[in-house]
């Protein structure tokens, strides 16, 4: 169960784990492979090694918004990793050393709906709701196709078509 107070380690990870799947319009698998290496909080970017539709492993940067950094960074910081996987597991408050489970990464996704009220919608969301979300919250403030699909690694209109079709056009 994840821990409702921002101040302990699982509540900063999850805070760094939830901001970078958004900004970066990452799958769970992909948040899930991230490393330490990966990130350049001095850039505010992050390296997506690898991704489903990476299929000769090229790897994309993504921006992290000045609030995602904040958090990467307190979790850094306080976890101490220096390398290997940036998103781990805690088991009895220890770290663990191997990659976070995409079925965690679902879980932390829903508890973090369910905190903020939205307990019917949180039986609706997975680890790829970050992804989905925000390609509909771009397409709502008006972003060009263009930008969403080089947003998430995207590599045709269709896949973006679909992402963003039952998102409200109203731009905010």
């Amino acid at each position: 169960m994840l821990s409702s107070c921002p101040d302990t380690l699982s509540g900063q990870r999850d805070a760094a784990l939830l901001g970078v799947g958004y900004d970066t319009l990452c799958r769970s698998c992909e948040l899930s492979w991230m490393r330490v290496e990966d990130i350049s909080l001095e850039d505010a970017r992050i390296y997506i090694p690898r991704a489903k539709s990476d299929p000769f492993g090229d790897g994309r940067f993504a921006r992290l918004t000045e609030r995602t950094q904040d958090h990467l960074s307190m979790w850094v910081e306080r976890s101490q990793i220096k390398r290997g996987p940036l998103f781990r597991g805690l088991h009895n408050g220890q770290l663990s050393d191997a990659h976070m489970a995409t079925s965690s990464i679902r879980r932390i996704v829903k508890c973090a709906a369910r905190r903020a009220g939205l307990e019917t919608e949180a039986q609706h969301l997975s680890g790829h709701s970050m992804r989905v979300g925000a390609a509909q919250d771009m397409m709502k403030a008006g972003c060009h196709t263009i930008e969403i699909m080089t947003a998430g690694g995207w590599k045709n209109y269709e896949v973006v078509a679909r992402y963003v079709e039952h998102s409200d056009i109203k731009r905010v």
